[in-house]
């Protein structure tokens, strides 16, 4: 695997990251997230690490973030001279750094992409930063390593796309490519896509499609593709930028027959409403992706 401290979108936090890791490689300590698809995601990564590294840790989630009121601050859990690392997915607290806590929150940094001279800002997430910091505790671990497709998850969850382009998001999922972690395929290549991210696509033609997509050159699957999504383009509820990533950048995940945009969209509408039943339904799903290295809703 390459070096996350060494991408354009890390390099400047490689200095915090890094005391990151020694904090935690000290252990024993305390993880702790809000129940939430967001907060599951970076704190998966440090548990894979720390079992891999054989560190001492508990887990504790707290209620999902939309659960917590905008103005309430006090949300890190004390553990009494325990040390605790916070996962605050949505920078919800302003509370800083001290002997006993560690919050790995968003950061905004500025980016410059490969030969271009301009350069934009962007907010990297807790997901990004928490693959970072496992991937110095566990370089090759065998927990670490096939958590680390997901590691653009949380950027993709973030409303980054939802407006513009995100830099960071196009940063880390070309790096994860260029890798060989990941692959990106248009929508007609994915074997088991959720079409229903895009208002308005018809599940009858993208299977033609799909079907018809092996036969053709490169000018004629862009031509085929570009009328497919025609009739999406005016639809509401979908950014153009989201738009584009779903119908030709679509990221696979090894061993899997959907894509990572897809597995999130399922989870999301699977998880639970109530405070109680989210912090079983996280338990039980971070269980699983620590058993089996693939996100997916557990069935135990």
């Amino acid at each position: 695997m390459h070096d996350l401290l060494q991408t354009p979108f890390l390099s400047p936090l490689k200095e915090d990251l890094v005391k990151a890791s020694q904090y935690i490689a000290k252990g024993p300590l305390v993880l702790a997230a809000s129940a939430d698809l967001e907060g599951l995601l970076a704190l998966g990564f440090l548990e894979a690490a720390l079992l891999d590294s054989g560190i001492s840790y508990s887990r504790r989630f707290i209620r999902p973030m939309k659960n917590i009121p905008r103005d309430e601050q006090n949300i890190v859990p004390d553990y009494k001279g325990t040390k605790v690392v916070f996962i605050d997915s949505f920078a919800k607290t302003d509370i800083q750094d001290s002997g006993n806590v560690m919050i790995i929150k968003p950061r905004e940094v500025e980016v410059q992409f490969p030969h271009s001279e301009q350069k934009r800002r962007g907010t990297v997430d807790a997901v990004i930063q928490a693959s970072a910091i496992a991937s110095m505790l566990s370089p090759s671990g065998a927990k670490v390593t096939p958590f680390r497709p997901y590691t653009g998850a949380g950027q993709w969850l973030m409303e980054g796309l939802d407006t513009t382009i995100d830099p960071i998001h196009t940063l880390v999922r070309d790096f994860l490519r260029d890798e060989g972690t990941i692959q990106i395929v248009p929508l007609p290549e994915v074997q088991e896509p959720r079409i229903e991210m895009i208002p308005g696509l018809s599940k009858r033609r993208l299977n033609k499609l799909s079907d018809l997509w092996i036969d053709m050159n490169a000018n004629q699957r862009s031509q085929a593709l570009s009328e497919f999504c025609l009739p999406s383009l005016s639809t509401e509820g979908i950014s153009t930028a989201r738009f584009e990533e779903l119908m030709w950048k679509r990221m696979v995940l090894p061993g899997q027959a959907s894509d990572l945009a897809s597995i999130l969209h399922d989870l999301q509408k699977e998880w639970p409403e109530t405070i109680d039943t989210s912090l079983v339904f996280a338990s039980r799903l971070l269980d699983s992706w620590l058993r089996t290295g693939h996100l997916a809703e557990s069935t135990d």
